[in-house]
């Protein structure tokens, strides 16, 4: 029973360093944004970014009269719970069996969390980007204006692309996908996916992150998984349970 908190908490320590490049990024010296540029927000044409920025994710993304579609996705208060679910998927290691096949699967997870994390370190130390679009999201009051200020306060608007989010969100869908059908709950795979899309709608609607963080986390979520996680699990199936590693420890 206490293999599940042991190993949540050692992936925790693996992917530490995430608050310690965000930090880095957001205490750097830079030049305020002037009044003029604030002044020209409305017209969506103009960039808020200051000069920590290395590149601007959002440049990608243009509609014909130059507003940036970053901009334009509509701030959706409410979204904030399916973006803040993704606290919820760390608890997928207790959805493991408790014998040696969940354990050894439950480690194949781990490494592809901590991987999707490492990769995008370098990206987010390399080519830093300040998500300049929490003005959007206006004043807030009553519940939304503590939970986003609570938010916001423990993550600065760095670590863009590509999006952990979404990445080990995946990752951990994936999993708990596999052990949902394992207990032949079918009925909450179905439910998992949309709200796993909702998550990732989320990032976008919350004002958290790019349409290009979107899209690279995705891309490096569904890529660790197949690179990683599915050959480790077809591996599993492949043998006997007492054939396991963990079995073979004992």
């Amino acid at each position: 029973m206490l293999f599940p908190p042991l190993l949540l908490f050692w992936v925790l320590l693996l992917i530490g360093p995430y608050i310690v490049i965000n930090r880095m990024a957001a205490w750097a010296n830079h030049t305020p944004i002037s009044e003029e540029t604030i002044a020209q927000r409305d017209t969506l044409k103009v960039s808020q970014q200051d000069d920590r920025t290395a590149w601007d994710p959002k440049s990608l993304f243009r509609d014909s009269e130059g507003r940036y579609l970053d901009y334009k996705i509509p701030a959706v208060d409410w979204t904030i719970w399916f973006y803040l679910s993704l606290f919820g998927y760390y608890c997928a290691f207790f959805a493991a069996q408790k014998n040696d096949r969940g354990r050894a699967e439950s480690l194949v997870m781990a490494q592809a969390w901590a991987v999707t994390s490492w990769i995008a370190y370098p990206v987010f130390a390399v080519l830093p980007a300040d998500i300049d679009l929490r003005w959007q999201l206006g004043e807030m009051e009553g519940i939304y204006g503590f939970v986003y200020g609570a938010f916001h306060t423990l993550d600065e608007p760095f670590n863009a692309w590509p999006c952990l989010h979404i990445a080990q969100s995946f990752i951990m869908a994936a999993a708990l996908a596999r052990w949902w059908l394992q207990r032949k709950w079918t009925w909450a795979v179905w439910l998992l996916w949309p709200a796993w899309l909702g998550l990732c709608i989320s990032v976008m609607t919350t004002k958290q992150h790019f349409i290009w963080d979107s899209i690279t986390g995705t891309l490096l979520g569904v890529s660790v998984w197949g690179w990683m996680m599915r050959p480790g699990f077809r591996h599993l199936d492949s043998v006997t349970d007492d054939d396991l590693p963990l079995a073979r420890l004992g």
